[in-house]
């Protein structure tokens, strides 16, 4: 039994060995095991791949872009046009924005 416990290497010489093989394959060594951005800077950014599947936002025009172009047309925005009839609906039931005080109440006091 004792001859098998001799022929394990110490924790020293492990730490070595894990130290050469992190220099070798060109790894981050932290023995302490100490937080630090290594694993988010070994990745790739995100971003150019994100553009290229997406494309450039800014380059499609949006609908207010044709109002403001063609306001001779009178467009109307349908999904606006529905949100101001759900807030009014919602206004209808007392469940829209309370409203603000007004000036004078704040003076009284």
């Amino acid at each position: 039994m004792s001859s098998f416990l001799q022929k394990l290497p110490v924790k020293a010489r492990i730490q070595q060995l894990k130290a050469l093989s992190a220099s070798i394959f060109q790894e981050n060594w932290n023995p302490a095991n100490a937080r630090n951005g290594s694993k988010f800077l070994r990745k790739e950014l995100k971003g150019p791949e994100v553009v290229k599947y997406y494309g450039d936002n800014s380059a499609v025009p949006t609908f207010s872009d044709f109002k403001k172009w063609f306001p001779e047309l009178n467009l109307t925005d349908p999904r606006e046009v529905y949100r101001l009839k759900m807030v009014a609906d919602r206004k209808r039931r007392n469940k829209g924005a309370p409203k603000k005080k007004k000036e004078a109440a704040k003076k009284k006091k």
